[in-house]
C-alpha cells in the first residue's frame, strides 16, 4: 500500500475522523474499493470493519481482492439457503473483539435478527482469578449455554474438556482457548494458550464467558457495533432493505459509516466523488510504454503486479523506465511485485485524481482469445453468462427451479461438481457440470416471478409441447426469410485490388483487432454470390463507419451502387461529409437525399441514381419512397436499425434477399440478437477501443444547479463544449433560459427535431464549429453527432431513458484522449426499482466496448419485450428467453435439415458416468461465479478446435492446469466425439467379480450401419448388442481414454474404409 503513498486518501480519512460519515461514488470495481477500505482501515484504526455488500457471491469476491491489499484478517459470513447456518452470535462475538479485522456480509445476513444486546450481557459472566467458583460450577453452566464435551485439549469453538482441576474451554469472542485452573472451589489461574503448542500465551486476570446462541429474537446487528468501529454499505438501497424488515437505522449511531453508492442526495455535506476507473487493455507493448512516459511526466505512481516480471524488468531497463522490484523508496515510478505464487490477482484501476495506477498482466500481454467459432456461440453465451446463487433457471429436461450454487460429490470414489437446482416442494436437483449447457438463466418479459417446477411429474413435458407450437410457428416466418436469401443468387463482389489498397492507406489511424476482424467478415460476405446480412456491433466510435467505407468503395470498385440509411438527417449530413472527404479523390460519385435538399434538387438526384451517375447515395427513410429507383443497387448500410419504424424495418426485411445488406449498431435489439442467434443474420462484434481511449467519468445524481454549474464550468474552462440533453421539447427552451442565467457568459443553443431542417442543420453545424459552448438538445445527438471537442455529457430527467439508450448517449463523448465526464441526473424524490437498476447499471459499465453486454443487461431489467416481434409473452413467460429462444433455435435447424417439424424432440445431448475425476478445484478458480461461467463455456463447445482454444484461455487466464482440470477437458472431448459419433450415453461397469472395467456405449437411432462397420475394422474387440457396443478397457490401450478418444473418431466417420485396422 505504501508503494503507491502514504497520504493518497489522507483527507478522507480526516473528514471521516472528524464527521464518522463518508458518501462516496466514483469506487470503481471491488479491487479498488478493496484498496481504499484497506488504506482508510489501516491508517483509521478502526476496531471492526462490518462491509455489507448485496450477495453471498459479492461477499465471496470482495474478500479475494481484500486479501490482496489488507495486511489483517479478512472474514466472510453469510447464510446460503441449503447450507450450514453460520450462528448468529458467532458473528456478534466476531465483530465484538475489536481486533482490526474487516468482516464482509451479505444485506440478508445483516439484517437477519439477533439476540438483543441486553440479553446477550444478561447472559455473559465473568470469571475472575481469586473469585469462588469451582470447577463442576463451571461446567453445569457451560453446558447450560450450549457448550459441548471434548476429549482432549485440541479444542474448537463452543466446546470444553476438563483434566483433573483444569477446565479448558473455547469461547466463540476469543481468537484462542482459554485454562482456568481450580484450586478447590477457588479459580487459582487462567491461561490463554495456543492450541498447537499447549503453551500459555496470556494470564488474563479475568474472562467473560459467553452463550453460544440465544433463542430470543428482537436484536439487530446494529446494536453490537460500538464507536471503535466501522460499517460500509456497498451500492445498497438500504431504506428499502430496512423498511422491508421493519427495522430501522439508529438515530444516532456510535459507529463511522462509509456509503459507497450510485445515488448520493444533493445535498449530502460527507459526499466525495472519487475517480476510479478500469484499465484498458493496451494495444501492444509499445501502447504500454508510451502511456507510461507520459504517466511519469505527470508525477504518477504505477504498481505492476506481473508473472513476467524478467520479462518486464528488461523491457523496462532496454527503455530507461526507473522501477524498483518489489520493495524500496516510495518515489520510484515504478514498482514491480512478482505475482507467480498468487492465488488471486485483482483487476486493474487507475485514479487521475491521485496519479496512481495498478496494471497486471491482462492489460500488457495479448491473452490468447477463443478463436470465433460461431457467431450462435457468441450471441448465446451471452445468455447464460452472469448466473449467480438465488436466480431462477431452466433445466431444459426439468423445467424452473432456483439455482443454489455449485456442491461437489464423491461416488465411487468419483469426485465430480454438480449445479444444484432447488424445485418445487423443497426437491432438488444435481446437474453434472458436463451437462451445464443445459442449464440456463430465466429471463421472463416483465418483472415475472416464474413459478417453481415440480420434479417427475407432466408439468414440463405440458409446457413444452405448447411452448413448441409457437416455435414451430415462428421458426417456419424465420425460414422463409432465410430461405429466400439462400436461394437468390445475389452478386459475387471483386476480390480487393490496388485501388481498394490505396483508398484504405488514407485511414489516418491504426486498425483495433475488432475493427480488422469485423472488415475480413464484411468483405468475406461480400465476395461470395450469397447476399450479405450482417450485423457490425461495436461501441460509439469504435470504427463501424470505417468497415462501412470499405465495404462501400468494394462495391462501387465491383460496378454496383450503394445506399447509405441513416435514422436522422443530421446524422446522413455528417455521413455524407465523411465519405465525401474520404473518397473525393478516387472520383466516387457521391449524393445525399434528405430534407436537407431543395424539390429541385431532390428530383436532380433521383434521375442521377436512376441513370448510375451516382455510385453511393445517403439519406434518411427518404430512401423507401416509391421514387427512388436505383440503376444497380449492390449494397445496402444501415445505421441504427432499431431507430427506424416498423414500415421501415418491413422494407430492409424485403431487401434482403435482393442485394447486400451491411447493419451497423451500438447495441442491438432483442430481436436482432434472436436473429443473428438463429443463424438468419451474421454478427461481429467490435470490443477494442481505438487507441488512447479512456473510461467515461459517470455520475448519477439528483438534479442539482450546483452540479450543473460545477461541470459546466470544468468543461469550459478547458475549452471544451457540452451537450445538455433536455428530451421535452415544450420546456426545451426554460431549461435553456435557465442555463443562461447561470451561465450568462456562455453562448448556449437550443436544437430539437421539431425546429425546421434548415434552422436545426444551421445549429448544429454552428456548434460543431464552436461558434456555441453548450447544446441543449433533445435525443438528435443519440445518433451519431460526433464532435472531438464535446466531452461533458448532461442528461436531465435520465429516468426515462433506457439502459440501451442511456449508454448510446454517453457515447457521443469521449472520443478522443480528453477525459470525458457523464452526469446522469433524476429528478425524483423516489426512484422505481428498475430506473435504479438502470442507471447503476451505466456507472458499472464503464469498461468501453460494453455495448454488447448492455444491451444483454437491459434485457434482464426490462424483461424480453419485443423478442420475437409478436405475442409469445405467455409462453416465454413459462418457459423463460433463453429457453424459449434455445427451442426456436432447434426449429430452425431441423428445418433448415428438412426434417419433419411435428413434435419437436430435444437433441440428444451426451450423458457421461465413466471412472474419471473431473472438475475445477476452488484453489483453482476461486470465484464462484467465475466458476460457473467457465463451466457453462466449457459445456456447451460442440467442437474440438474450439475446446482446444478454451483449454489455452483456460491455462493463460489461471495458470497451469492441475489434474483434475486437465481430466474435465478429457471428458468435454470424449461428450463432443461421442455426440459426432451418435452415442447417447458412455458408462463403465464392473465385470468378472470386480476383476474387469467395461466401457459401454449407447447408440442413437441415427447412427448408420456403416458406423459400426468401420468401428469393428478398426478394432475387433467391440461386442454389439442392438443399442450398445461393449469393450473392456484393455482392449482400449494403456491409456484407455486416449483410446476410447480413437474409436470414437472412427465411429465418427460416416463414410466407410477411411481407419485401417488397428493393429
Amino acid at each position: 500500500m505504501d508503494l503507491l503513498g502514504k497520504d493518497l486518501h489522507s483527507s478522507l480519512i480526516t473528514h471521516l475522523q472528524k464527521k464518522k460519515r463518508l458518501t462516496l461514488s466514483g469506487a470503481g470495481s471491488f479491487s479498488s474499493k478493496s484498496f481504499l477500505i484497506a488504506d482508510v482501515v489501516e491508517r483509521s484504526k478502526f476496531g471492526t470493519t462490518l462491509w455489507v455488500v448485496e450477495s453471498p457471491h459479492e461477499a465471496e469476491s470482495l474478500v479475494r481482492n481484500l486479501e490482496v491489499w489488507f495486511k489483517r484478517e479478512v472474514l466472510s459470513f453469510t447464510f446460503y439457503e441449503d447450507k450450514e447456518e453460520v450462528s448468529r452470535t458467532d458473528l456478534i462475538y466476531e465483530i465484538q473483539r475489536n481486533e482490526g479485522k474487516i468482516i464482509i456480509i451479505d444485506i440478508e445476513t445483516f439484517l437477519e435478527t439477533t439476540p438483543p444486546k441486553k440479553e446477550l450481557e444478561k447472559s455473559t459472566f465473568l470469571i475472575e482469578k481469586g473469585m469462588t467458583f469451582s470447577s463442576v460450577d463451571l461446567i453445569n453452566r457451560l453446558l447450560e449455554m450450549g457448550y459441548s464435551f471434548s476429549e482432549d485439549a485440541f479444542l474448537e469453538k463452543g466446546s470444553y474438556c476438563r483434566q483433573g482441576d483444569v477446565v479448558s474451554v473455547f469461547v466463540p469472542n476469543l481468537s484462542r482457548p482459554i485454562k482456568i485452573d481450580f484450586e478447590g472451589d477457588k479459580v487459582a489461574e487462567i491461561f490463554e494458550y495456543d492450541l498447537e503448542t499447549n503453551t500459555p500465551v496470556k494470564t488474563p486476570s479475568e474472562v467473560k464467558i459467553v452463550p453460544l446462541s440465544l433463542e430470543q429474537e428482537g436484536g439487530s446487528l446494529f446494536e453490537f457495533l460500538g464507536k471503535k468501529d466501522l460499517l460500509v454499505w456497498d451500492e445498497l438501497d438500504v431504506s428499502d432493505y430496512l423498511s422491508e424488515k421493519g427495522s430501522k437505522f439508529p438515530s444516532t449511531p456510535l459507529f463511522s459509516l462509509i456509503n459507497f453508492t450510485a445515488f448520493p442526495e444533493e445535498d449530502d455535506q460527507d459526499f466525495h466523488y472519487l475517480y476510479y476507473l478500469s484499465v484498458l487493455k493496451f494495444q501492444d507493448t509499445f501502447d504500454f510504454l508510451n502511456d507510461l512516459k507520459e504517466k511519469r511526466s505527470q508525477g504518477w505512481k504505477v504498481l505492476l503486479l506481473t508473472k513476467n516480471k524478467e520479462e518486464i524488468s528488461n523491457i523496462f531497463l532496454e527503455e530507461k523506465v526507473p522501477f524498483q522490484d518489489g520493495k524500496g523508496q516510495e518515489d520510484v515510478f515504478v514498482t514491480i511485485v512478482d505475482v507467480g505464487d498468487w492465488k488471486y490477482i485483482p483487476r486493474s484501476f487507475q485514479n487521475s485524481h491521485y496519479k496512481v495506477l495498478v496494471v497486471t498482466d491482462r492489460e500488457i500481454f495479448d491473452i490468447k482469445q477463443a478463436k470465433k467459432r460461431g457467431v450462435k456461440y457468441r450471441v448465446y453465451l451471452d445468455f447464460l453468462t452472469k448466473l449467480k446463487i438465488g436466480d431462477y433457471v431452466v433445466h431444459a429436461d426439468h423445467g424452473v427451479g432456483r439455482f443454489l450454487g455449485i456442491e461437489r460429490r464423491a461416488i465411487n470414489e468419483i469426485t465430480r461438481e454438480y449445479l444444484k437446482i432447488a424445485y418445487a416442494e423443497n426437491d432438488r436437483l444435481f446437474v453434472p457440470i458436463d451437462q451445464a449447457e443445459k442449464v440456463n438463466k430465466y429471463i421472463g418479459i416483465g418483472n415475472v416471478v416464474p413459478r417453481l417446477t415440480r420434479l417427475g411429474s407432466v408439468e414440463w413435458s405440458t409446457i413444452k409441447k405448447r411452448v413448441r407450437k409457437e416455435t414451430e410457428k415462428i421458426a417456419r416466418e424465420l425460414l422463409a426469410l432465410y430461405a429466400k436469401r439462400e436461394a437468390a443468387k445475389g452478386f459475387k463482389f471483386l476480390p480487393d485490388g490496388k485501388e481498394q489498397e490505396k483508398f484504405e492507406e488514407t485511414f489516418p489511424y491504426e486498425e483495433t483487432p475488432g475493427q480488422i476482424r469485423a472488415i475480413i467478415d464484411t468483405k468475406k460476405d461480400m465476395e461470395v454470390e450469397k447476399p450479405m446480412d450482417r450485423l457490425i456491433c461495436g461501441d460509439v466510435g469504435f470504427g463501424k463507419t470505417e468497415v462501412a467505407l470499405r465495404a462501400a468503395f468494394k462495391a462501387v470498385r465491383s460496378g454496383k451502387q450503394v445506399a447509405f440509411i441513416s435514422p436522422i438527417t443530421i446524422l446522413a449530413d455528417q455521413h455524407y461529409r465523411t465519405f465525401s472527404r474520404r473518397m473525393d479523390e478516387f472520383g466516387i460519385r457521391i449524393e445525399m437525399l434528405s430534407r436537407f435538399r431543395t424539390a429541385k434538387e431532390q428530383r436532380e438526384i433521383l434521375e442521377k441514381i436512376k441513370k448510375g451517375k451516382i455510385d453511393i447515395i445517403i439519406g434518411t427513410h427518404r430512401l423507401f419512397q416509391p421514387d427512388v429507383e436505383f440503376k444497380d443497387l449492390g449494397l445496402v448500410i444501415i445505421d441504427e436499425e432499431q431507430r427506424f419504424g416498423v414500415k421501415q424495418k418491413e422494407k430492409f426485411k424485403e431487401m434482403r434477399a435482393e442485394v447486400d445488406i451491411l447493419t451497423l449498431t451500438a447495441t442491438p435489439i432483442p430481436r436482432t440478437l434472436n436473429m443473428s442467434l438463429n443463424g438468419i443474420r451474421d454478427i461481429t462484434t467490435i470490443t477494442t477501443p481505438p487507441h488512447g481511449r479512456l473510461p467515461i467519468i459517470t455520475e448519477v445524481r439528483k438534479f442539482s444547479e450546483s452540479l450543473i454549474h460545477e461541470a459546466i464550468t470544468r468543461e469550459t474552462e478547458r475549452k471544451g463544449q457540452v451537450y445538455f440533453l433536455h428530451n421535452r421539447v415544450q420546456t426545451i427552451e426554460s431549461m435553456a433560459d435557465k442555463l443562461r442565467t447561470i451561465f450568462p457568459d456562455l453562448k448556449i443553443v437550443v436544437a430539437h427535431g421539431k425546429l425546421p431542417s434548415h434552422e436545426l442543420e444551421k445549429r448544429v453545424i454552428e456548434f460543431k464549429n464552436k461558434k456555441y459552448d453548450v447544446l441543449v438538445s433533445s435525443t438528435i445527438i443519440e445518433n451519431g453527432i460526433d464532435l472531438a471537442n464535446a466531452n461533458t455529457l448532461i442528461v436531465n430527467n435520465a429516468e426515462n431513458f433506457g439502459l440501451a439508450q442511456l449508454y448510446q448517449l454517453r457515447g457521443r463523448i469521449g472520443r478522443g484522449k480528453v477525459q470525458a465526464y457523464a452526469y446522469f441526473l433524476y429528478q425524483s424524490q423516489r426512484l422505481k426499482p428498475d430506473a435504479r437498476k438502470r442507471l447503476r447499471a451505466i456507472v458499472e459499465a464503464s469498461e468501453l466496448g460494453s455495448g454488447f453486454q448492455i444491451a444483454m443487461r437491459d434485457l434482464e431489467i426490462r424483461g424480453a419485450g419485443d423478442i420475437l416481434g409478436a405475442s409469445q409473452h405467455g409462453s416465454i413467460n413459462v418457459v423463460g428467453v433463453n429457453h424459449f429462444v434455445r427451442m426456436l433455435h432447434q426449429a430452425v435447424e431441423e428445418m433448415k435439415e428438412g426434417k419433419e417439424t411435428r413434435g419437436i424432440k430435444e437433441a440428444e445431448s451426451v450423458t457421461i458416468d465413466l471412472p474419471i475425476t473431473g472438475f475445477i478445484p476452488d484453489d483453482y478458480i476461486e470465484d464462484s461465479r467465475e466458476k460457473i461461467n467457465v463451466y457453462q463455456k466449457l459445456s456447451s463447445a460442440d467442437n474440438l478446435e474450439f475446446l482446444n482454444d478454451l483449454e489455452a484461455e483456460v491455462e493463460e487466464e489461471y495458470g497451469e492446469m492441475p489434474a483434475e482440470v486437465k481430466n474435465l477437458f478429457r471428458v468435454l472431448e470424449l461428450k463432443i466425439l461421442a455426440r459426432r459419433a451418435d452415442i447417447t450415453n458412455l458408462r463403465s461397469i464392473l465385470i468378472e467379480e470386480g476383476k474387469q472395467r467395461q466401457i459401454i456405449l449407447t447408440m442413437s437411432s441415427k447412427i448408420h450401419p456403416l458406423q459400426i462397420v468401420g468401428l469393428l475394422d478398426f478394432n475387433e474387440k467391440w461386442q454389439i448388442s442392438e443399442s450398445t457396443l461393449k469393450i473392456t478397457m484393455k482392449d482400449l490401450g494403456f491409456d484407455w481414454i486416449e483410446g476410447l478418444k480413437e474409436n470414437l473418431k472412427v465411429l465418427g466417420k460416416k463414410e466407410e474404409g477411411k481407419k485401417k485396422k488397428k493393429k
